[in-house]
């Protein structure tokens, strides 16, 4: 038997995919960024003032990779990571005001594009929320 790429999970990854790649290149042409630096920001944004442990598990990543990429957007001076007294060896992690103008000017980027994206689909931002968010409950329910 063969799998049928017309299937909604392969659709549904092949989508997110794609917006995942078109994010990146709008990023790095606007912003000199990439998406992944561009989330881990706005992750450390919506968390406040995690702990690189907790950024991490919000992220989904090892603790090493997490390590790299506080390291990498701390030498951009995007983020900083400050020693927290009496926590032993924990740094908050907070972000510049660099940080957060990226973060404002990449987010309004790439809600145009997607805005664009659903008018020239004909879909409607109601639409997209009525399949993702029950979803999103399902597998996420912190974040709904």
């Amino acid at each position: 038997m063969t799998y049928d790429p017309r299937q909604p999970a392969y659709r549904l990854h092949t989508l997110v995919a794609a917006l995942d790649a078109a994010a990146d290149e709008m990023l790095r042409a606007a912003h000199g960024t990439s998406y992944a630096r561009f989330l881990t920001l706005v992750t450390v944004q919506a968390l406040g003032t995690p702990t690189q442990a907790e950024l991490a598990a919000a992220q989904e990543v090892s603790a090493p990779a997490a390590s790299r990429m506080v390291r990498t957007l701390s030498e951009a001076g995007l983020l900083t990571a400050a020693r927290t007294p009496g926590t032993g060896n924990r740094s908050a992690l907070t972000l510049t005001p660099a940080g957060e103008r990226l973060v404002a000017d990449g987010g309004a980027l790439l809600e145009d594009a997607f805005g664009r994206l659903l008018e020239a689909g004909g879909v409607t931002v109601d639409q997209v929320r009525a399949v993702t968010d029950p979803l999103l409950q399902v597998l996420r329910p912190e974040t709904a």
